[in-house]
């Protein structure tokens, strides 16, 4: 996992599962996860797949780009330690 590509609205990471890209079903959820995060702080923003194995996190305006980052962490860490973070676990996606 790390930092794929900087630019002044999005930021890519690089995610992997195993050793491979990570799955979109699994980009999905953390991405889920990010844009709970967002919405609990009252932040702009939002966070896509961006490709295979690619997670999207589309910025606003904003010099505080590394705590945008943390939410990203943050997030990846409650999907590979669910049970350890259930107040970002707990609500599951809805059905797409």
């Amino acid at each position: 996992m790390g930092i794929e590509s900087v630019r002044a609205r999005e930021r890519l990471f690089r995610v992997n599962e195993d050793g491979k890209p990570a799955s979109e079903t699994s980009l999905k959820l953390v991405a889920f996860y990010v844009r709970r995060l967002l919405s609990e702080n009252e932040l702009d923003g939002g966070c896509r797949v961006a490709g295979e194995g690619v997670l999207g996190l589309d910025l606003p305006p904003t010099d505080s780009v590394f705590f945008y980052d943390g939410l990203v962490f943050a997030a990846l860490d409650a999907f590979n330690n669910p049970n350890k973070n259930p107040t970002i676990t707990g609500l599951k996606p809805p059905n797409e």
